[in-house]
């Protein structure tokens, strides 16, 4: 594959140009990024950031002239670095003597939308990976049926189920998020699963489930208990078909984070001796789960 675009130098003509284009592209496909959506977005200064977990506190106790003191437990200890990406384009100027600019415009804006992607390819990634990869603060993975309720408690409990989406499903992890789902002193968590994240193949059924007035399903005229009351994220970058996800957009806010160390910059330089123009987009990012209660995952059986 060729990486210089048939040109010599010309440059400072198009960088103007052709940074319109590529913010407006980026823009463009920014808005519709389901990050913001679903993540905490944060900002660093540093080479890496380290959040540090603590456990809940116990009920209040009676007042009997003396305040009774509680303690936080030390958690788990997630720490985010944040490599560095970088793409470039080139060409050279007899594009530009010869105003091929049909050419010349596509170039920042396929720069515009490799970077979007590869921004959203991480941000789904935390999803697609959830059953598999078990780079959690706890050790194993964000979806797990053995979450230790702390490190000094080898009790485990469970984020993850295999059932298919449909409204006996979703109604039931609705209410395992209000019955079972603890924090480190075995008190409820009171998860409110209010978020549908699901692939493009689920996109159908999950619509029919939240807007159907009547029971989804069923010949009886009986109300839909699940009308209105969740909102549908389908990320195409999901890949499994049949995997889906119930978030508590609250919690995930806070638990489930996207960082820029380096929002994603756009670049332009030139070589005088080879009549070569030159545009980069260089960024630092990353993704980051400091808890996993936000999140319940289906991992589905095909």
């Amino acid at each position: 594959m060729p990486s210089i675009h048939l040109s010599e130098n010309f440059g400072d003509l198009l960088d103007a140009r052709f940074a319109r284009i590529y913010d407006k592209e980026y823009a463009e496909r920014i808005n519709e990024s389901m990050i913001p959506m679903l993540f905490g977005m944060k900002t660093s200064t540093r080479a890496y950031e380290m959040m540090s977990g603590i456990g809940g506190l116990g009920d209040m106790q009676d007042f009997d002239g003396t305040i009774a003191y509680d303690a936080f437990s030390q958690l788990y200890d997630s720490t985010v670095t944040f490599p560095e990406k970088a793409l470039g384009i080139k060409a050279e100027r007899k594009l530009v003597d010869d105003e091929m600019f049909g050419i010349l415009d596509g170039r920042p804006w396929q720069l515009a939308v490799s970077v979007a992607r590869t921004r959203e390819k991480a941000g789904a990634a935390v999803f697609a990976n959830a059953f598999t990869d078990a780079s959690g603060a706890d050790g194993v993975a964000l979806c797990s049926a053995s979450h230790p309720y702390s490190p000094d408690d080898a009790t485990v409990q469970s984020n993850t189920g295999t059932s298919a989406l449909s409204a006996t499903s979703v109604e039931a992890t609705r209410r395992l998020g209000y019955t079972s789902i603890y924090n480190d002193r075995g008190q409820l968590f009171d998860v409110n699963y209010d978020t549908l994240v699901i692939p493009v193949g689920l996109e159908e059924t999950a619509y029919e489930l939240i807007n159907s007035k009547g029971k989804v399903d069923t010949a009886e005229n009986n109300v839909n208990f699940h009308s209105g009351r969740y909102k549908m994220a389908v990320w195409p970058r999901l890949t499994d078909s049949n995997n889906w996800y119930f978030i508590d957009s609250k919690l995930a806010k806070q638990f489930l984070l996207f960082w820029d160390r380096v929002k994603p910059e756009f670049a332009y330089d030139r070589d005088f001796d080879t009549m070569i123009a030159k545009w980069s987009v260089y960024a630092r990012y990353n993704t980051q789960f400091t808890g996993w209660q936000f999140l319940y995952g289906m991992n589905v059986t095909g």
